[in-house]
């Protein structure tokens, strides 16, 4: 079914406010190690950046997550060394992933639900309500998110880091992820580096984490995308540097 997303974010933040759960993470931009007392509960809401901000192109189709509110929340870096410090710096790294997505790949949409740049806001990707292409097997019952830049080495800023866990929150609050999610990296669901190994040591330590994941078998509502995104999901980071428009 060929349509744009029927529904779209909310900007009334301090309706969901009052329903923030989690933990934000006040964790430096080197260290590895989470200590949890430095966790509070989450207070504010993430601003969100809408595909109308960052320039996005019309999607081709849309898939509704049939398991809601996701039991999974799945972590992924972009793999590639640009990284971003304001919103129009990230809008253009956006574009560009969703370019790759859907001119390379031959996908419907970017692939991720969202993604954070070191500028500290979120971007709208598939949105909480319509099936991912990020991480075959989970891709029906998981809300994505990918981090700007590439994280093997090092950390994504705190700023990235708190808004990784307030966004997170806010799906809670919305009722779009379960309150008991299971937290895990791209590389638990596939063959890859994703998000990085600096950066999935500091995932492990994340409240939520689970080392056995288990995907819940479903069937999406429709099935027409003859790519089959389920399984077909690709890194961004297995792709050559000639995809970095920056």
């Amino acid at each position: 079914m060929r349509s744009s997303y029927p529904i779209r974010l909310s900007a009334l933040c301090s309706l969901v406010l009052l329903g923030c759960l989690g933990h934000a993470v006040f964790a430096g931009s080197t260290d590895t190690e989470i200590n949890h007392t430095n966790f509070i509960n989450a207070t504010e809401c993430p601003r969100i950046v809408s595909r109308e901000e960052w320039g996005a192109r019309e999607r081709i189709s849309f898939e509704v997550l049939p398991v809601t509110p996701t039991p999974y929340v799945v972590i992924h870096h972009g793999g590639i060394r640009n990284y971003c410090r304001d919103e129009e710096a990230c809008s253009v790294i956006v574009r560009s992933y969703q370019n790759l997505h859907m001119d390379d790949r031959g996908w419907w949409d970017i692939g991720y639900n969202f993604l954070i740049g070191e500028d500290g806001n979120a971007y709208e990707g598939r949105g909480w309500d319509y099936t991912g292409a990020h991480s075959p097997g989970y891709n029906t019952q998981s809300i994505g998110i990918c981090i700007l830049g590439d994280f093997s080495d090092f950390l994504p800023n705190a700023d990235a880091l708190k808004t990784l866990n307030e966004l997170i929150a806010r799906g809670v609050a919305l009722g779009k992820i379960k309150k008991d999610y299971n937290v895990i990296g791209h590389r638990q669901a596939r063959d890859t580096e994703c998000p990085g190994e600096t950066f999935y040591k500091y995932v492990v330590n994340l409240p939520g984490w689970t080392a056995n994941p288990v995907p819940r078998i479903s069937q999406a509502i429709t099935t027409t995308d003859p790519t089959d995104q389920e399984n077909s999901a690709v890194d961004v980071e297995r792709n050559s540097k000639s995809n970095d428009i920056l």
